[in-house]
């Protein structure tokens, strides 16, 4: 079967591989939609040619094809797939911290969902699928998982409603994020990004209030918006010091940060402690999802409380999959999205 890789760096390609065979409590899924995501794009740029060949893409709906023996699918369901799942037993699961289970990689998707086919393992088919109820649409539902990790951040900042919350950053992942704390009841959703087009959607879709800082002084707009406190909360969803110390510059005694984005090795930011004890902040971090996470998002995005569809601004058929991982790198739109079948050739 044809699946897409990562090549040379910088460079994608197609391989052959096996088709997959389902084993015991397993299922084939066969792809409906997949989006695309940064890490997709990152993993391009970095190159792979040593070692076994995987297909690129994780955010994946697909339909049952196959079921194992023993499996609780049936074909032809429509599903969601987190993925991976973490092992629910270790000292991390059972403190519901899932993203940090050791064991959090060992069950994914195989070869990845760029790929004809996908075998779903028996813990990831048992705890990891979720069905997609009639008339959501497979693109929209593939978001299931970047929402579920801003479900993740935005959880870990303790948004309730009524809270002013930044969202630094522009790009899909900050848009999802403002999105759920939108959903969450937060007001004023302020959004900080340096794309105007972006920033457009933002304002008419997930922000109340949208700052480009380059602008204008953000520290100064949060203050005015919030009576001088600063933000309950702040998502940082930029990959920079910068965006961090801006965020903890914008928020308010006692509030909540948390370094959403992935940064590179040996990334830090100055920190001064007596602020940090006296005017008693919180720093978090998140990364990932977990499959609660994703079945939260996905019941938000079924249920209308996060409308997802102005995000999607390219769709690809399989065949164009490469054109999808380029349209991503170029960040000339929001998300891409990749379409299977009869619907990736309208």
């Amino acid at each position: 079967m044809k699946a897409l890789a990562a090549g040379q760096p910088g460079q994608v390609e197609w391989i052959e591989l096996e088709e997959p065979v389902a084993g015991p409590g397993e299922v084939i899924l066969r792809p409906l939609a997949c989006s695309i995501c940064t890490t997709d794009v990152k993993l391009v740029r970095a190159g792979y040619t040593d070692g076994p060949r995987y297909a690129l893409g994780h955010e994946l709906v697909g339909e049952v094809v196959t079921v194992g023996e023993g499996a609780r699918w049936r074909v032809g369901d429509r599903v969601v797939a987190a993925p991976y799942v973490p092992c629910g037993a270790c000292y991390y699961c059972l403190r519901d911290q899932p993203t940090l289970c050791p064991h959090l990689f060992e069950n994914g998707l195989t070869p990845g969902a760029l790929a004809e086919r996908v075998r779903i393992p028996r813990p990831l088919a048992e705890r990891g699928l979720f069905p997609v109820p009639d008339g959501v649409p497979n693109e929209v539902a593939a978001l299931s998982e970047p929402l579920g990790c801003c479900v993740q951040g935005v959880d870990a900042c303790r948004v309730t409603a009524g809270d002013a919350v930044l969202v630094i950053g522009d790009g899909p992942m900050g848009l999802l994020c403002a999105a759920v704390v939108r959903a969450y009841g937060a007001q004023p959703v302020i959004v900080a990004g340096l794309t105007s087009h972006r920033l457009a959607v933002a304002e008419a879709h997930y922000a109340d209030v949208v700052i480009n800082p380059a602008e204008e002084n953000l520290q100064a707009v949060i203050a005015d918006l919030t009576g001088g406190r600063g933000a309950d909360a702040v998502l940082v969803a930029v990959s920079s010091a910068e965006a961090v110390q801006s965020g903890l510059d914008a928020l308010r005694p006692g509030g909540v940060l948390n370094a959403f984005a992935g940064v590179p090795e040996g990334t830090t930011v100055p920190l001064d402690l007596r602020q940090l004890h006296y005017q008693q902040l919180v720093l978090t971090g998140t990364f990932g999802v977990g499959p609660a996470h994703v079945a939260r998002a996905l019941q938000m995005l079924s249920s209308g409380q996060v409308d997802a569809g102005p995000l999607i601004t390219a769709r690809f058929p399989f065949a164009r999959a490469a054109d999808a991982l380029d349209y991503a790198a170029r960040r000339v739109g929001l998300k891409a999205v990749v379409l299977f079948g009869e619907a990736g050739r309208q």
